[in-house]
């Protein structure tokens, strides 16, 4: 469980998340919607404890969970000079978990061979280089993961792909998902609970049939009125007809 509680943001006197009181269960996933410069990011980088020096906050963030990450950018996130499992060994040993074996780092249940454990990042495309990440992020047992925009540079049938398989992986797996998206069709696809926030603060937050039936706040009941008929659209009606 994440408990915020009167979580306040600064950066140089400039006040970018305001009194926010989240609680966030585990097992549950949890969609945290809002357009570009509403605090999605700067959030989760709090909770993960990797905000910079810059920024001053005030108020509480507690958490018990073992957390996973997934990136938007997977490319960043590797090292090129470091085969993939390289990567795999160092994650392991800094959580304690080096004597799991290869077949226990979740390649293939993304689609990957274990014969890419000898490839470079630069030698693997964006897409395998999400999944290798994905894999990375649950080989360490996590009790809940944050991904953050994690299919922003995805086409259609790669958001449709990558989407499913970490839903997948959620259920099999059990760990908690709080997943960052601006994307309102993704977060109806995906979620349990949404969380909407807007110019750093919340505007919105419950269930994902209270927020899209019965939503409170008029930016909202805009948003919803604008993608009304994309969000009745069938997931793989819309992802490039693969369903």
């Amino acid at each position: 469980m994440i408990r915020i509680q009167d979580f306040n943001l600064f950066i140089q006197k400039r006040q970018i998340l305001h009194d926010l009181n989240l609680t966030l269960k585990g097992h549950q996933r949890i969609a945290l919607l809002g357009e570009s410069g509403s605090g999605k990011s700067l959030l989760a980088r709090a909770i993960l404890g990797l905000l910079g020096k810059d920024f001053i906050t005030f108020g509480k963030i507690k958490s018990d969970e073992k957390f996973g990450v997934i990136l938007q950018n997977p490319a960043s996130c590797f090292d090129s000079i470091f085969t993939l499992r390289q990567h795999f060994l160092e994650t392991l040993k800094a959580n304690n978990l080096q004597s799991l074996k290869e077949n226990s780092w979740g390649l293939e249940e993304v689609g990957l061979s274990l014969e890419i454990l000898d490839s470079y990042p630069f030698e693997l495309s964006g897409g395998m280089l999400q999944r290798a990440m994905i894999a990375l992020s649950t080989c360490i047992r996590p009790s809940f993961i944050i991904a953050d925009e994690m299919t922003s540079d995805l086409d259609c049938l790669g958001v449709h792909q990558i989407s499913n398989l970490l839903l997948t992986l959620q259920q099999k797996m059990r760990f908690g998902l709080l997943f960052i998206t601006h994307d309102l069709f993704l977060a109806s696809k995906m979620a349990e609970e949404i969380i909407v926030l807007h110019e750093g603060r919340i505007i919105e937050e419950g269930s994902k049939n209270q927020i899209l039936t019965h939503p409170q706040h008029p930016k909202m009941r805009k948003l919803l009125s604008e993608n009304q008929r994309l969000l009745n659209t069938p997931w793989g009606d819309f992802r490039g007809k693969i369903a």
